[in-house]
């Protein structure tokens, strides 16, 4: 790995950008380096083992979703189940090594956290067995969108200020069958300086359903002398999917911890209730990096 080392310390940043100054990122990847022989063929490696192991993954839970004769739950809980599977295949061919720490949510639970990248999906689905409330662009991501359709994920039109009532009824409905809800609450992932402020009407599913709300924090490290994860596994600002994941595929590992809360919160207002899960994932989360707080114009819309 003598070239892939080279590779790891010759990355270069936006300038301002190593020091935590600079916050405004380029199009497309965030690290620029001439990529060693080693760590070219790590990235392709990684790419075909991907589409092995995704492409298969996506027709099998098709059909889970079509088999006849399973009821709601049991179909829920196949899927959820496969993928779960799936994630814990997937992360170790990333170079991903996942840590959790504090108690799993038990479903039903309504699950909140912090944002930092569309790599936060497969962690969290590494960790449970749950459904994503996402935004409706997820669906036509490449690779991740066919998954996350499959999957059973709730798309939510974040444009359209009462789409929320639309799908409040198929989350009522997930949480009824015994299954996990996981939402980004922050609504855009960043570049991990701090954790925004949370989005209060989301909160009105577990008011409404009487559940309580579970949280976490994601955080990421990647090695020394390798692109830091504020560049190079945050996805953020402008940068566009399918390069930044192909340079994300080149790095040597990612080193993913996720903290789960020892406890859960419950109120009848739902602008308190973001309050408090908002300063309970924030006690929780270890910034990527420091530096002032995320600029508007850093931020993305996310899923």
């Amino acid at each position: 790995m003598r070239g892939a080392r080279t590779q790891e310390t010759a990355w270069s940043a936006p300038i301002g950008e190593a020091a935590g100054e600079g916050v405004s990122p380029p199009t497309g990847s965030r690290f620029t380096a001439p990529l060693t022989l080693a760590a070219r063929l790590r990235g392709a490696l990684r790419l075909v083992l991907v589409l092995a192991l995704s492409l298969p993954m996506s027709l099998v839970v098709a059909l889970a979703n079509l088999l006849p004769g399973l009821s709601p739950r049991r179909r829920g809980r196949w899927i959820d189940s496969l993928v779960h599977a799936w994630a814990r295949m997937l992360l170790p061919i990333l170079g991903v090594r996942v840590r959790i720490e504090g108690p799993l949510p038990r479903p039903p639970f309504f699950l909140v956290t912090n944002h930092l990248s569309y790599l936060d999906i497969p962690v969290l689905y590494s960790c449970l067995r749950t459904r994503f409330l996402s935004k409706a662009e997820v669906a036509g991501w490449p690779g991740l969108g066919i998954v996350t359709r499959w999957a059973g994920t709730i798309y939510i039109d974040r444009q359209r200020a009462r789409d929320l009532s639309r799908v409040l009824p198929e989350i009522e409905a997930s949480l009824a069958e015994g299954r996990g809800i996981v939402v980004f609450p922050e609504g855009t992932s960043t570049r991990g300086a701090e954790v925004l402020r949370f989005k209060p009407s989301i909160f009105e599913v577990p008011i409404r359903t009487g559940t309580p709300v579970s949280y976490g924090a994601i955080s990421y490290r990647t090695p020394e002398g390798a692109p830091p994860a504020h560049l190079s596994v945050a996805w953020w600002g402008d940068a566009d999917f399918t390069p930044h994941f192909l340079a994300l595929l080149t790095l040597p590992r990612i080193d993913a911890t996720v903290t789960f809360g020892e406890k859960t919160l419950a109120g009848e207002d739902r602008k308190q209730l973001a309050l408090e899960a908002h300063a309970a994932v924030a006690g929780r989360f270890t910034p990527l990096v420091a530096g002032e707080p995320e600029p508007l114009e850093a931020k993305r819309c996310a899923p």
